[in-house]
């Protein structure tokens, strides 16, 4: 979507059904979804859809880790009550595995976001966003080379080791996990995930 002095890219994501059989094809399609970051260069992208991902199934896990590891953020997890649900089963099961994930200017350009329950189509429910898009970054004429994202450690001086070592310790030191966190012996609890993901995105973005 080209606007008057920048552009928004909307992705409709539909992914496979939340089952181990189904794991191997997740992945392909988060890993073309990378791709697919990388090929468009576009600092204002959406992904918006049915993930089958929530945050009491492993595909959950999966969704969160593409976002952490590409700087996106699950809007809609930030934006919206604990209670909220996007799907109904026939049996009347309620979950949350639509999703709007998004970069962070995006994001922080979104005034608000609801769920119209009362908008039956299916068994899914629409989601509705207001984005300010007068404020979004103006994309640049000139396309930029990708920066790469990790450390060339073989290029890095000893001191400059030391004082990564120093930075980084100090960082981490700062980190307060809760107790009820660091002795949490089940895998899949979900009950602290999103505060969890906060502190870990604010980490990495110091």
């Amino acid at each position: 979507m080209f606007l008057k002095k920048s552009e928004l890219c909307l992705i409709n994501v539909y992914l496979p059904y939340c089952s181990r059989a189904n794991t191997d094809e997740v992945l392909a399609y988060l890993g073309k979804l990378n791709q697919l970051c990388e090929e468009l260069q576009c600092l204002n992208i959406c992904f918006v859809g049915d993930f089958n991902a929530g945050t009491t199934n492993t595909f959950g896990g999966l969704s969160e880790d593409f976002c952490m590891e590409n700087d996106f953020i699950i809007s809609d997890y930030a934006l919206l009550p604990q209670d909220t649900f996007t799907c109904i089963s026939d049996a009347h099961n309620t979950t949350w595995i639509d999703h709007f994930v998004s970069s962070f200017s995006v994001h922080q350009e979104m005034l608000n976001m609801d769920v119209l329950t009362e908008c039956i189509i299916s068994d899914h429910r629409a989601v509705a966003v207001s984005i300010q898009c007068s404020h979004l970054p103006e994309f640049d004429d000139e396309v930029m080379e990708p920066q790469p994202s990790r450390i060339d450690w073989l290029k890095v001086t000893a001191q400059e080791r030391e004082d990564y070592y120093h930075k980084s310790k100090n960082l981490l030191d700062q980190q307060q996990v809760p107790t009820e966190v660091r002795h949490c012996q089940n895998f899949n609890c979900t009950d602290q995930m999103r505060n969890i993901w906060k502190k870990y995105k604010i980490f990495m973005q110091s």
